[in-house]
């Protein structure tokens, strides 16, 4: 399968008049199709959730859903999150679903999807502090998020044992600065700060 550039997708907000193209949209998990279709519009109108949708070549290929969150600092691993940090919990943004179309798995739609999200996160944090991205990852799609630097939540087993989802997180702006971006990370924005005033 030839992959697909992010250069080739839009990501747009999810409103009203997408309602035709949601029923387009086939996944391996009912659940998130089943969301998108009749849970994500409610949402977004109530401020409970904020759903983009990906299209390539007018089709609908992807989704994801952003909420807020916080983890608390127990259950991150050495080295993330800041020494000097003094509270209990990090505020985090949270990744509360993301699916590809089941005719475009493989094609890099999930990696531009995290990669639009780190743009988000980076937005986000000009308004309101956010250090950490997390995801309650489905057990087939925690290898996904390992590939891209996220760790398991330091959990203990028996609480693990009552869920049917892996809690996984990234300390977001320790992994862009060790890419190599500065503090601003500008390169990654979505909009220019002029747009923002």
């Amino acid at each position: 399968m030839t992959p697909i550039g992010i250069e080739e997708l839009q990501f747009l907000v999810l409103t009203d008049e997408h309602r035709s193209l949601l029923p387009t949209f086939k996944c391996k998990n009912n659940e998130l199709r089943g969301f998108l279709i009749e849970n994500a519009l409610d949402s977004q109108r109530d401020k409970t959730a904020s759903t983009r949708l990906v299209i390539y070549n007018g089709r609908l290929v992807g989704y994801f859903t952003l909420v807020t969150d916080v983890i608390k600092k127990k259950e991150i691993v050495d080295g993330d999150g800041e020494p000097t940090f003094q509270y209990s919990n990090y505020p985090a943004l949270k990744i509360a679903r993301l699916a590809t179309h089941q005719d475009y798995e493989n094609r890099h739609i999930g990696r531009s999807m995290l990669k639009k999200i780190y743009t988000i996160w980076i937005e986000f944090s000009h308004y309101i502090g956010c250090r950490i991205i997390t995801v309650d990852a489905k057990p087939e799609a925690v290898g996904f998020y390992e590939k891209f630097a996220f760790h398991k939540a330091l959990i203990g087993i028996r609480k693990l044992q009552k869920r049917d989802t892996v809690p996984l997180y990234i300390d977001i702006r320790k992994e862009l600065e060790h890419l190599g971006y500065d503090h601003s990370l500008t390169e990654y924005e979505e909009t220019g700060r002029a747009e923002r005033n």
